[in-house]
């Protein structure tokens, strides 16, 4: 199914004696728009105590975090944590603490920084990302109510179509089946078609 991703933004708070933590998470697709949210953040919450942050970037899960002056290993990676068992990826995350008095001890400041991030996630919407090849087919008329109709039924993406002396049409598969997707196309038409693969991968988004 691909990877879990937050369609969109969203924003959470727990106050804990006194403290206020404030919880942002954000879509992003690189380390420097990551790092950009993350500026953005300290500067509108600048007279807070502490901004800690993290993010998951990309396939390959890059990911860092910041406690931001709180004792070490109470915030970011905790905050990091809960995303990571959410099985997101490419996301950033801030928690705004507004400092209360009261001191919560290593336990409870883990605890906060958890429950900011996890009322956040409460409130997202989110879809998996798949990776596609895109594929060109080019076919008689004749054989396209065929095509199209195999698209339907496995759910394969129906991209640009063109309607020439032939019929051009793009697809898109998810790149685990590509190569089958290619051989049963060239078994229903008979090899009367002309196909041309594009190596390349793109994400697309599915709920």
């Amino acid at each position: 199914m691909g990877n879990l991703v937050i369609k969109e933004g969203a924003s959470g708070e727990v106050i804990v004696k006194k403290s206020r933590f404030i919880s942002e998470l954000k879509y992003v697709e690189t380390e420097e728009e990551a790092i950009s949210f993350i500026k953005e953040k300290k500067k509108q919450y600048h007279d807070a105590r502490h901004n800690c942050s993290c993010y998951i970037i990309g396939e390959d899960k890059l990911s860092k975090s910041s406690d931001d002056g709180e004792p070490s290993g109470t915030a970011g990676r905790p905050m990091l944590e809960v995303l990571e068992k959410k099985g997101l990826i490419n996301v950033v995350a801030v928690v705004t603490r507004y400092f209360g008095g009261v001191l919560l001890g290593t336990g409870g400041l883990v605890r906060a920084y958890q429950d900011a991030i996890k009322d956040a996630l409460d409130k997202c919407d989110y879809m998996h990302t798949i990776e596609v090849n895109e594929v060109e087919i080019t076919l008689d008329y004749n054989m396209w109510p065929k095509i199209e109709n195999f698209c339907k039924e496995t759910g394969i993406t129906i991209g640009e179509l063109v309607f020439l002396e032939n019929v051009k049409v793009k697809i898109k598969t998810p790149v685990e089946d590509t190569d089958r997707v290619i051989d049963e196309i060239i078994e229903i038409t008979s090899g009367k078609c002309h196909i041309e693969k594009d190596d390349e991968k793109h994400t697309i988004f599915s709920d």
